[in-house]
């Protein structure tokens, strides 16, 4: 019962965003999506269809892919053309040795003469092919690692949806099962209460066999009504973690009698040896664990020279007629081929300190993927323990509710025959009532623990 008050309180904080974010969204999308008896598996895959957190994650591996795509057209052909067309309409003067134009002049006087045509057009292509660069290699291998850890980040969230999702669900059906107890309840109580009160009217019972029934059966009108609500705010809560609309309408296609709690118990066996690994969150620390070595070596080899391949080929001109710009044969042309080394000399310490900081964050990730371990394994044996303890439980729980359903029906022979009180039945109906409560409870319980344990063992997107 705790459990499941936690739950009820846990959403009513929660129902006001979850209302506000459907009203938000109707408004924006006002057609409405109708879900008949949609089962586990249904709801899961509309969620991973639908939710915008799986559809960031996807949109990151993809960006991911481009990445790599932008990294390897640094390594391609890098093929540029240009040209300018000018009116130099104040030309530049350069001075010369007046003896240059008068002998006579006097030496060391200089004048100013433009060098330099009214119009000017020139026109290249150039092309340049990376020939050798060590931290683009390395650049591109980091490109390719960082797409694995936008995939395992994918798969990270569809895990967390699935568990959520899973969850959700099972409250619901819970919820829903727990109406039907109510419902079988109430209709037994009125039919009690309206045999008494015909027995009152003939005076075998007195009246106040009457009114304890009638109390009993306000008492159960009223927890109809709670039972109403919950199931309505259970079931919000789904369409939340669906990524479903409030105004949209869902029904489920599965009950609780498709569950096999004894095959829970089965779940709780754990091999010896566990590959953590099949955890989203620790395969994602693998990569980033490789790729702070990748930056490690890419500092490093920062170190060696870059060498390209240049090649340029164009014209110019320069005619004192703006209109002679575009008579392209009087144009003349130029060329060149080259090779273009870089080599670092001082950086100013630069490279050395980035290796020790990508030295310092390697250190950082591997002690979070040690504590990670260590957090995994005592998960796991919190989510066995706590799944063995709920199946004790809803074993005892199910015995319970057999003793008390046999109770109740002896009582209501008892008081039939006449060798009963109306006080005895009440009393049993009541305990059978909380019998199912508790069973149900328990079946709950347990249906979380066994979603915990799969998750702890990575097992929920199998």
């Amino acid at each position: 019962m705790r459990a499941v008050l936690s739950f009820l309180s846990c959403m009513v904080l929660f129902l006001p965003f979850v209302v506000a974010q459907g009203a938000l969204s109707a408004g924006n999308n006002p057609e409405k999506v109708v879900l008949q008896n949609y089962t586990l598996a249904q709801c899961i895959e509309y969620a991973l269809n639908h939710l915008q957190s799986v559809a960031n994650a996807k949109s990151d591996v993809e960006i991911a892919k481009m990445q790599v795509g932008i990294t390897r057209a640094d390594g391609l052909p890098q093929i540029n053309a240009g040209s300018t067309m000018a009116h130099n309409y104040k030309l530049t003067v350069a001075f010369v040795p007046a003896q240059f134009v008068n002998p006579n002049a006097p030496s060391g006087e200089f004048i100013a003469l433009p060098f330099q045509p009214p119009f000017q057009g020139n026109a290249a292509i150039t092309a340049s092919q990376m020939l050798f660069d060590a931290t683009w290699l390395l650049g591109l291998r980091a490109a390719t690692v960082y797409a694995q850890l936008a995939e395992r980040n994918l798969k990270r969230a569809k895990a967390e949806v699935v568990e959520a999702v899973t969850k959700a669900y099972y409250s619901l059906l819970i919820a829903q099962k727990r109406m039907e107890l109510i419902e079988a309840t109430l209709k037994r109580i009125e039919t009690l209460y309206n045999e008494t009160k015909a027995m009152y009217t003939n005076g075998f019972v007195e009246k106040i066999d009457v009114d304890r029934l009638e109390v009993s059966l306000n008492n159960l009108k009223t927890e109809k009504q709670r039972a109403l609500r919950l199931i309505e705010l259970s079931k919000a809560f789904l369409k939340f973690q669906m990524g479903l609309q409030q105004t949209d309408e869902i029904t489920l296609g599965e009950s609780l009698q498709s569950i096999n709690p004894e095959a829970l118990l089965l779940q709780a066996q754990l091999e010896d040896k566990f590959d953590y690994r099949l955890r989203p969150e620790y395969s994602v620390l693998e990569t980033q664990r490789d790729l702070n070595l990748l930056a490690i070596k890419r500092d490093k080899l920062g170190y060696l020279p870059r060498l390209l391949a240049t090649f340029q080929y164009g014209g110019l001109t320069g005619p004192s007629k703006g209109e002679d710009l575009f008579k392209f044969n009087r144009w003349n042309t130029f060329g060149n081929v080259g090779i273009t080394i870089s080599i670092p000399i001082f950086d100013g310490m630069r490279r050395y300190y980035l290796i020790q900081k990508s030295r310092l964050e390697l250190i950082k990730t591997e002690n979070t993927m040690l504590n990670l371990r260590r957090a995994i394994d005592l998960e796991i044996r919190q989510a066995q323990t706590n799944l063995l303890n709920a199946i004790d439980n809803l074993n005892t729980q199910r015995r319970n509710m057999e003793l008390a359903a046999e109770v109740a029906r002896i009582s209501q022979i008892k008081y039939k025959e006449g060798v009963g009180s109306n006080l005895e039945v009440i009393n049993a109906e009541n305990d059978y009532k909380q019998a199912e409560t508790s069973y149900y409870n328990a079946l709950y319980e347990a249906l979380i623990a066994k979603v915990d344990l799969d998750k702890a063992t990575g097992k929920l997107l199998k």
